[in-house]
């Protein structure tokens, strides 16, 4: 019984090609070792045939001389020949074979899921964007706190495009799934339930309409949203009605990019220089940009004038604040959970009134030095990369 299990587990795995290939290779090895010794030596000679075998492996894998002995015979020295030949073929399809095991081990998507799935708080992105190299180096230069390993690139581009971005130096480390990231497999693989930001580009492909791409940014916005509430979700849209959709949905972030080329094709008109001053307060690449801080808890109830002093002394300067800062379900948990602290009954019916009605991440630049903190609130300053 056991013989014929043992049969049955070696046609199995005979029935794999390269493992039929490897049992060929190694079967025609053993006979040209064998075919060399019967030649120059015979069965009477002082040499057998584990001899002649132990001195082909030696100087095959050592690529050095054993020179306890040299063939005699121009019959062996031509046998020699072809097995030189032989054995340098077949070391070296020994070895293509064992690196393209491992580096399909490495690459393998079941392994790159699995090291997915051990991440949190991670960032996501989903699509590809030609200058998406540009982008991650930008994300890891600014989010000091990231690195490569925090980051998973999910979409369906070729191997010619993906395969210069992995092998960065610099990206050591960076995730990626390939799949279709309108389907929600495709997310619970890039482990979206535990992600911390999800930036949605879209697919940069000449071929593809603008609202074809903007509607499965539509749909893999709506995904992440159903999956983890709490990520906070940037999307990138060209048409303004997918624009009005992701707004009714509540998205975090939504950058209509004709929205800003028609503000500064406009302002430019008005004010020489605003391209480059808009480039300088975003980032000129000299480390000083526009960035948002949380507002402490300790300035809560405390009048604005008072916090842009204070940064004022370590040479930030404060351009305002945005309100109701972060994800849609955190923010509303929080106001929630403020308004049940408060011992006035009146006063909580209204604090849950303004839960339906609140902005999130409303902007107020330049508030009036009167103007009181609350939380949920972070303040805008110009200033060194932090």
């Amino acid at each position: 019984m056991r013989i014929k299990r043992l049969f049955a587990k070696l046609k199995r795995l005979t029935a794999r090609s390269y493992v039929l290939a490897i049992l060929v290779i190694v079967a025609a090895y053993a006979l040209l070792c064998y075919l060399y010794w019967l030649v120059e030596i015979g069965p009477g000679g002082n040499k057998t045939y584990l001899d002649i075998l132990l001195w082909n492996n030696v100087n095959i894998i050592f690529s050095r001389g054993y020179t306890d002995y040299v063939p005699a015979t121009w019959p062996g020295r031509a046998m020699l020949m072809v097995f030189i030949l032989f054995s340098m073929l077949f070391l070296s399809t020994i070895i293509g074979f064992v690196s393209s095991r491992i580096n399909a081990y490495t690459n393998s998507l079941a392994r790159r899921i699995k090291k997915v799935q051990t991440l949190s708080n991670h960032v996501i992105i989903f699509g590809w964007k030609n200058d998406i190299r540009a982008l991650i180096s930008d994300i890891l230069r600014k989010s000091k706190h990231l690195t490569p390993a925090d980051i998973v690139i999910v979409n369906n581009v070729s191997d010619m495009k993906l395969q210069p971005l992995l092998m960065d130096a610099d990206l050591k480390g960076i995730n990626y799934i390939r799949g279709d990231f309108t389907e929600e497999q495709t997310l619970l693989s890039a482990n979206v339930k535990a992600a911390s930001i999800a930036l949605v580009l879209g697919e940069a492909q000449e071929n593809l309409d603008a609202e074809l791409v903007d509607s499965r940014i539509f749909v893999c916005t709506l995904m992440i949203k159903t999956l983890n509430p709490r990520c906070h979700v940037c999307a990138i849209v060209q048409t303004e009605r997918y624009r009005n959709y992701l707004e009714a949905q509540n998205c975090d972030e939504i950058i209509y990019t004709e929205e800003y080329s028609r503000y500064i094709l406009s302002t430019v008109t008005s004010y020489t220089g605003m391209a480059n001053v808009m480039r300088a307060l975003l980032d000129n690449g000299n480390g000083i940009s526009i960035q948002i801080l949380p507002v402490e808890e300790a300035w809560r109830e405390r009048r604005y004038a008072e916090l842009a002093a204070h940064y004022k002394e370590r040479g930030i300067l404060t351009l305002g604040v945005l309100e109701n800062m972060g994800a849609e379900k955190t923010i509303k948990h929080a106001i929630l959970a403020d308004a049940m602290k408060s011992p006035n009954y009146g006063e909580i019916v209204q604090k849950l009134k303004t839960v339906k009605d609140a902005e999130r991440n409303h902007p107020l630049l330049n508030p009036p030095d009167d103007y009181v903190l609350g939380a949920n609130m972070g303040v805008i300053v110009l200033t060194e990369e932090i």
